[in-house]
């Protein structure tokens, strides 16, 4: 897989997303992506950001907290 903005090679790592929502921020750690290994730029399967929207919309009704951190590896596995 290349990188789609430097054309440079993509490695899976797993990372941590951030959403700055109205209520407050939430933190999804352990996401796996694929990273640039140049640019850094950040990409996710539509698999994986499709739990991702599903995981803030839901966090964002359901905790009355200004930050909720998330583990993304024990909520979708």
């Amino acid at each position: 897989m290349k990188c789609g903005i430097c054309k440079a090679g993509m490695e899976e790592k797993n990372v941590t997303y951030t959403e700055d929502i109205d209520q407050g921020v939430i933190v999804v750690r352990h996401v796996p992506a694929h990273v640039c290994t140049e640019c850094g730029n950040t990409w996710y399967t539509g698999t994986v950001a499709a739990e991702l929207e599903k995981l803030v919309d839901k966090f964002a009704t359901s905790t009355g907290s200004e930050v909720s951190v998330i583990n993304f590896a024990k909520l979708v596995a």
